[in-house]
């Protein structure tokens, strides 16, 4: 059974090199540098009001009204000839980098740059140094982009058309006239409703513009209504697929199976590594230096599109295979920070394919589950039931004591992930529901009150 539900998606597409006009990519790089220049604006606003509050850490930043970015252009006059729009988004990324430190940060834990310059004694440790402080966005260091959202004609702009619009393989932004041709790989929804567009740029120089919109879509709701139901016929007959992860073969499923990813980071490493030898031994800023920067550049950008188009032709294969998956909610972030782990993590991306999954599931009409990361997958013999502590990281296989069944350490988590993913399916689906629910009015009640604060 099927309904129709407005659904929000973005799609990237990249700008048409050859139909972009100079001035158009002119006028984006002016973009990029005064979104930069705004945020980072903000930033020493706030540095100096903490340090006249005398603020030093292992406590939130104090709730402060931010200036209006018309006092920036007062001081700084070349931020009236870009997209206004794009500096109101940056002055938004700066407040949920705030939330971001206040919410999920400990503000007493120091980045390891901040520990290194303390202990050489070429700066001491302030509140800059503080994991999550907002921090300054690097001109050569930095991601090139900005954001712009769509404004649609009412009685107070008196606007004739949208200021944002996909006509055929064109895209009309605020301040260009004539539109940036794009190359459609999928057709854009003709009822889709624009909400924003960030244009990026790669670092080598090829520029993009992701469209984010509303559009009306079906979406299978069968496990959803028996969720809601309680329909134990559908729920214990769904197809879970339970997922392990793994440093080698990025994972191994619960039916034995292994993933056998291609460590395109690894297949490279001695390329790259033999370009940034030479890019060491050049002059920074000259014109061979800047040539085989760019070559470096092109290596890694590579490595991350290689990455990414495994990573979603992955999940959308599990997810047209299977009802639902099961996953382990490991702190990836944590395991990143040991020697022997980090870089095979890193170039795996198994975070970026969780998420990438759990957005298919989600228009499929189903959900990723996430077993808790204290679930004892790797220690629990999945025939009898029995516990083994004495289980190391170095030990692949082993023996249960209680059934002496012989087990593969991961084919064994990945049973038990997948088991326990049955069991939590109908309450996990459920406050995923509540949650969403809970998502849905916050968002009405805010735009309610920026309706009502118009007025």
């Amino acid at each position: 059974m099927t309904e129709q539900v407005t659904i929000r998606k973005a799609e990237k597409y990249a700008v048409s090199q050859r139909a972009l006009a100079e001035e158009t990519r002119s006028f984006f790089m002016q973009n990029f540098g005064c979104n930069r220049k705004v945020y980072n604006l903000y930033v020493d606003w706030l540095y100096n009001k903490l340090e006249e509050t005398g603020y030093t850490g292992g406590e939130r930043i104090p709730k402060m009204k931010l200036p209006e970015i018309t006092m920036f252009k007062k001081e700084h006059s070349y931020l009236k000839e870009v997209d206004a729009l794009g500096l109101a988004n940056a002055k938004i990324s700066f407040e949920k980098a705030i939330d971001h430190f206040n919410n999920e940060c400990d503000h007493k834990s120091y980045t390891k740059r901040a520990l290194r310059r303390d202990k050489s004694g070429t700066e001491k440790l302030t509140f800059r140094g503080l994991k999550g402080m907002p921090s300054f966005h690097s001109k050569t260091h930095g991601y090139n982009s900005y954001t712009t959202n769509c404004q649609y004609p009412n009685k107070k702009n008196k606007l004739k058309q949208a200021t944002i619009r996909m006509e055929k393989n064109k895209l009309y932004l605020p301040k260009i006239k004539d539109g940036i041709e794009l190359i459609v790989h999928r057709p854009f929804p003709e009822d889709a409703k624009i909400g924003n567009v960030t244009i990026s740029m790669e670092s080598n120089g090829q520029i993009y513009a992701s469209i984010e919109y509303e559009c009306i879509a079906e979406r299978n709701i069968d496990l959803q209504q028996a969720v809601q139901n309680g329909d134990r016929d559908v729920l214990d007959n769904i197809k879970v697929l339970g997922l392990d992860y793994s440093q080698e073969s990025f994972y191994v499923d619960s039916e034995g199976r292994k993933a056998n990813y291609p460590h395109f980071y690894l297949r490279t490493q001695e390329k790259l590594g033999r370009e940034m030898r030479k890019l060491s031994h050049m002059q920074k800023g000259s014109s061979n230096y800047k040539e085989q920067l760019s070559k470096v550049q092109k290596i890694g950008l590579k490595t991350r599109n290689q990455r990414k188009d495994y990573i979603n032709k992955e999940a959308l294969r599990l997810s047209q295979e299977n009802d639902a998956i099961a996953v382990e909610d490991i702190d990836l972030r944590g395991m990143a920070q040991c020697l022997k782990l980090g870089k095979k993590l890193h170039d795996n991306g198994f975070g970026q394919f969780r998420v990438i999954l759990e957005n298919i599931l989600r228009d499929k009409g189903s959900i990723l589950i996430k077993v808790g990361k204290y679930y004892p997958s790797t220690k629990k013999c999945h025939c009898c039931g029995f516990c083994n502590s004495d289980i190391k990281l170095e030990d692949r296989k082993w023996v249960c004591p209680n059934c002496g069944v012989m087990h593969d350490r991961d084919e064994n988590a990945a049973i038990n992930i997948r088991e326990e993913g049955k069991r939590i399916f109908a309450d996990y689906y459920q406050s995923v529901l509540k949650k969403e629910e809970q998502s849905e009015m916050r968002a009405k009640r805010r735009s309610e009150f920026r309706h009502r604060s118009r007025k």
